[in-house]
């Protein structure tokens, strides 16, 4: 008799468990970003176009790239007028991002493997008219926004039961053309397949007030677009975690300080873009990096300890930007392990 089947019924169930968690699909993300060329002059306080956080959270993306099926990434998702003029932003995240990704892809997978050999970035459909969302229209048709209308493809194309998770790290109007272009043309059920997950929408602690969450950076951007959407939340028509300040004020807060730790990420390029996109007071700030940390649930915060309709009280961001704040150096040497893995250098911190 084979020795398998001589097995203890035990060590049978065991193995099949493993199987089961080794073959787990990875989360399916899109992300929305207001991220734009750092070199771009503007009228944001440290003189670019916009704040360039997230170009270190997205390098931080980059580099955990394996952990995720990538559908989509839109970046300039923005309303600052002076993109009216600016090159293709999307064409700049593929040469700024892209070709860092692509050069060091290979030795990523030599060491960790599970990377897409690509990632593609496309420049958001607002970006030029800078328009915001408006309540009075009917969104029925999306032929002026195709980066709304390529989630919504993707969307169709998934199986019932499947999860799209939308990263928000900006502004919330495509978003909302989304979920009202949906609503008004008998299109729910596609909502039931996206699950929005938004970094510092709202924050009774940050900026925001107990009376006044909602007076922050990322909902004033667009006011009527976040209310439309913490609306439909609490409507139960679609799932929206606000993750509150929590990556500012847990994950940059409680990283490590000093130049010397952050100058280790630069012997890669991935390291290095995420070490140089937005050091200030003596740390990077990836702060929007937050919705993917809760995403994959095993550093600290989760999707299980924000709730899916989009309230965020003072008490549970405090707890969670906590936890954060106690994970963060691990979270941050998993990082800096993986831009040595980029670099083909030792891995250990």
């Amino acid at each position: 008799m084979p020795l398998l089947l001589r097995a203890p019924l035990a060590f049978l169930l065991l193995l099949a468990g493993a199987s089961a968690f080794a073959a787990a699909p990875k989360p399916i993300v899109w992300i929305y970003t207001d991220m734009s060329d750092g070199t771009l002059k503007g009228s944001e306080q440290r003189g670019h176009v916009n704040d360039p956080d997230d170009i270190s959270a997205m390098a931080g993306y980059l580099l955990l790239a394996n952990e995720f099926d990538t559908r989509g990434i839109v970046v300039s998702s923005t309303h600052r007028k002076e993109h009216a003029t600016t090159p293709d932003q999307g064409a700049w995240a593929n040469r700024f991002f892209g070709d860092a990704y692509r050069a060091e892809v290979t030795r990523l997978n030599q060491t960790l493997g599970g990377y897409p050999a690509d990632l593609r970035f496309v420049e958001s459909s607002i970006k030029k008219t800078a328009e915001r969302y408006d309540p009075a229209k009917s969104y029925a048709t999306l032929d002026a926004y195709p980066t709304v209308r390529a989630l919504l493809d993707v969307a169709r194309a998934e199986p019932a039961g499947a999860i799209i998770n939308v990263l928000c790290w900006g502004s919330l109007t495509e978003p909302a053309i989304l979920v009202h272009h949906c609503l008004s043309t008998g299109q729910e059920a596609l909502l039931k397949k996206l699950r929005f997950i938004a970094h510092w929408t709202d924050s009774p602690l940050h900026q925001g007030s107990p009376e006044h969450p909602e007076n922050v950076a990322n909902c004033r951007e667009d006011a009527r677009a976040c209310a439309y959407l913490k609306v439909r939340a609490r409507e139960g028509k679609i799932v929206y975690h606000e993750c509150g300040a929590i990556g500012q004020h847990g994950i940059v807060s409680g990283s490590p300080k000093g130049a010397a730790y952050f100058d280790q990420f630069k012997v890669s390029r991935l390291g290095k873009i995420f070490a140089e996109g937005k050091f200030v007071f003596n740390s990077v700030d990836h702060s929007d990096s937050a919705t993917y940390w809760v995403l994959l649930g095993q550093w600290g915060v989760s999707l299980k300890d924000i709730p899916p309709d989009g309230t965020n009280t003072a008490a549970r961001e405090l707890a969670n930007e906590k936890v954060f704040k106690a994970s963060s150096k691990r979270l941050h040497d998993e990082l800096l392990r993986r831009a040595r893995a980029a670099a083909g250098t030792p891995t250990a911190p």
